[in-house]
């Protein structure tokens, strides 16, 4: 049974007349009655009455034209829904996010994807960079964001943005009048830091930034949940260094932020996926990842009517720039 008798089919079960069918079909009537001859043989029996003066669907052919009609729909669907994928425009792109992307890059992607590709399926799940880098190894995920380096032969990478490191401090703590303080500040403080993880990250870029300026940090305090932390530290129990984007999008009552005497450590937020993953939707992701993402971190710095407008949809659209070019490795 082929595509080309069905719609054959339908065309004259629809007009009820050959040639006029013969006409919108813009092929000969013999043509036309062969192809429903054939699909009448096919499935074995007749759909059509035909006369000299007229045509009538059997109770057959109203059952099959029903059926056949809903079957050229569905794939007239499919190719839609094709040349959608093959575009990079719907499918499910499966992402993972450490904590820090989760707060400064999440809601602003998901407003550009949202608006760009509003089709698309995106599965988020919160991870460990360790556990975002096995997941996509594995094909479990398309593609991971957080904070560290890595050589892994399989897997391609690039950065997000780079942003400045800032320091979390409890509201009473006595640096918290200070315009701008000094890391070396902190060498007997309890420094907050994710989990150190089997390759470089953020972990080991704030243990070199206290090497940098001559100390070892006196107690280091390991955690998962970087709100969880902030909370702790509120009561007055230690500080933390966090990238730049975080103050504007991570508000926890008792904690204030400062900026680093300069020069301050910079944190690299990278991208990570298989070099051999094609997926077209994957491609759409990364070409709008790096210019969304630096946007939607100077967004969070500007005032709350245009925070406002952003939510409304005032990010770029896929390629444009709207504010300042991404810094790309």
């Amino acid at each position: 049974m082929e595509l080309n008798q069905l719609r054959c089919f339908l065309a004259v079960a629809e007009d009820l007349h050959f040639r006029h069918a013969a006409d919108r079909l813009h092929v000969a009537q013999s043509t036309l009655s062969e192809q429903i001859s054939q699909l009448e043989r096919e499935v074995g029996v007749k759909l059509l009455k035909r006369t000299s003066r007229s045509v009538v669907r059997t109770p057959a052919g109203e059952v099959f034209r029903k059926w056949a009609s809903m079957a050229i729909e569905q794939l007239e669907r499919a190719a839609v829904d094709a040349r959608a994928i093959g575009r990079g425009e719907a499918g499910i792109l499966s992402l993972g996010l450490s904590s820090a992307a989760v707060v400064s890059i999440l809601p602003v992607m998901t407003l550009w994807l949202r608006r760009e590709v509003p089709t698309a399926v995106i599965d988020v799940r919160e991870l460990e960079p360790a556990e975002q880098v096995e997941s996509i190894r594995q094909r479990i995920l398309d593609i991971g964001l957080f904070h560290s380096s890595i050589q892994v032969p399989e897997l391609a990478s690039m950065v997000v943005f780079r942003e400045k490191l800032i320091v979390a401090l409890p509201q009473n703590h006595p640096a918290a009048c200070k315009e701008k303080v000094e890391l070396k500040a902190f060498s007997k403080e309890t420094i907050f830091l994710p989990r150190r993880h089997a390759f470089p990250g953020f972990y080991e870029l704030v243990i070199q930034a206290c090497h940098k300026v001559g100390f070892q940090p006196a107690r280091v305090h390991s955690t998962d949940l970087l709100q969880a932390a902030l909370a702790v530290m509120a009561s007055e129990l230690g500080i933390a260094l966090l990238p730049e984007s975080l103050r504007y999008s991570l508000h926890v009552p008792g904690v204030i932020y400062k900026p680093l005497v300069e020069p301050a450590p910079v944190a690299e937020m990278i991208a990570v996926w298989r070099e051999d993953n094609d997926s077209p939707l994957l491609k759409t992701f990364r070409d709008g990842l790096t210019t969304v993402a630096w946007e939607g971190f100077l967004i969070r710095r500007q005032a709350p009517s245009q925070l406002e407008a952003a939510r409304l949809g005032a990010l770029p659209a896929r390629g444009r720039r709207a504010w300042a070019k991404p810094v790309i490795k």
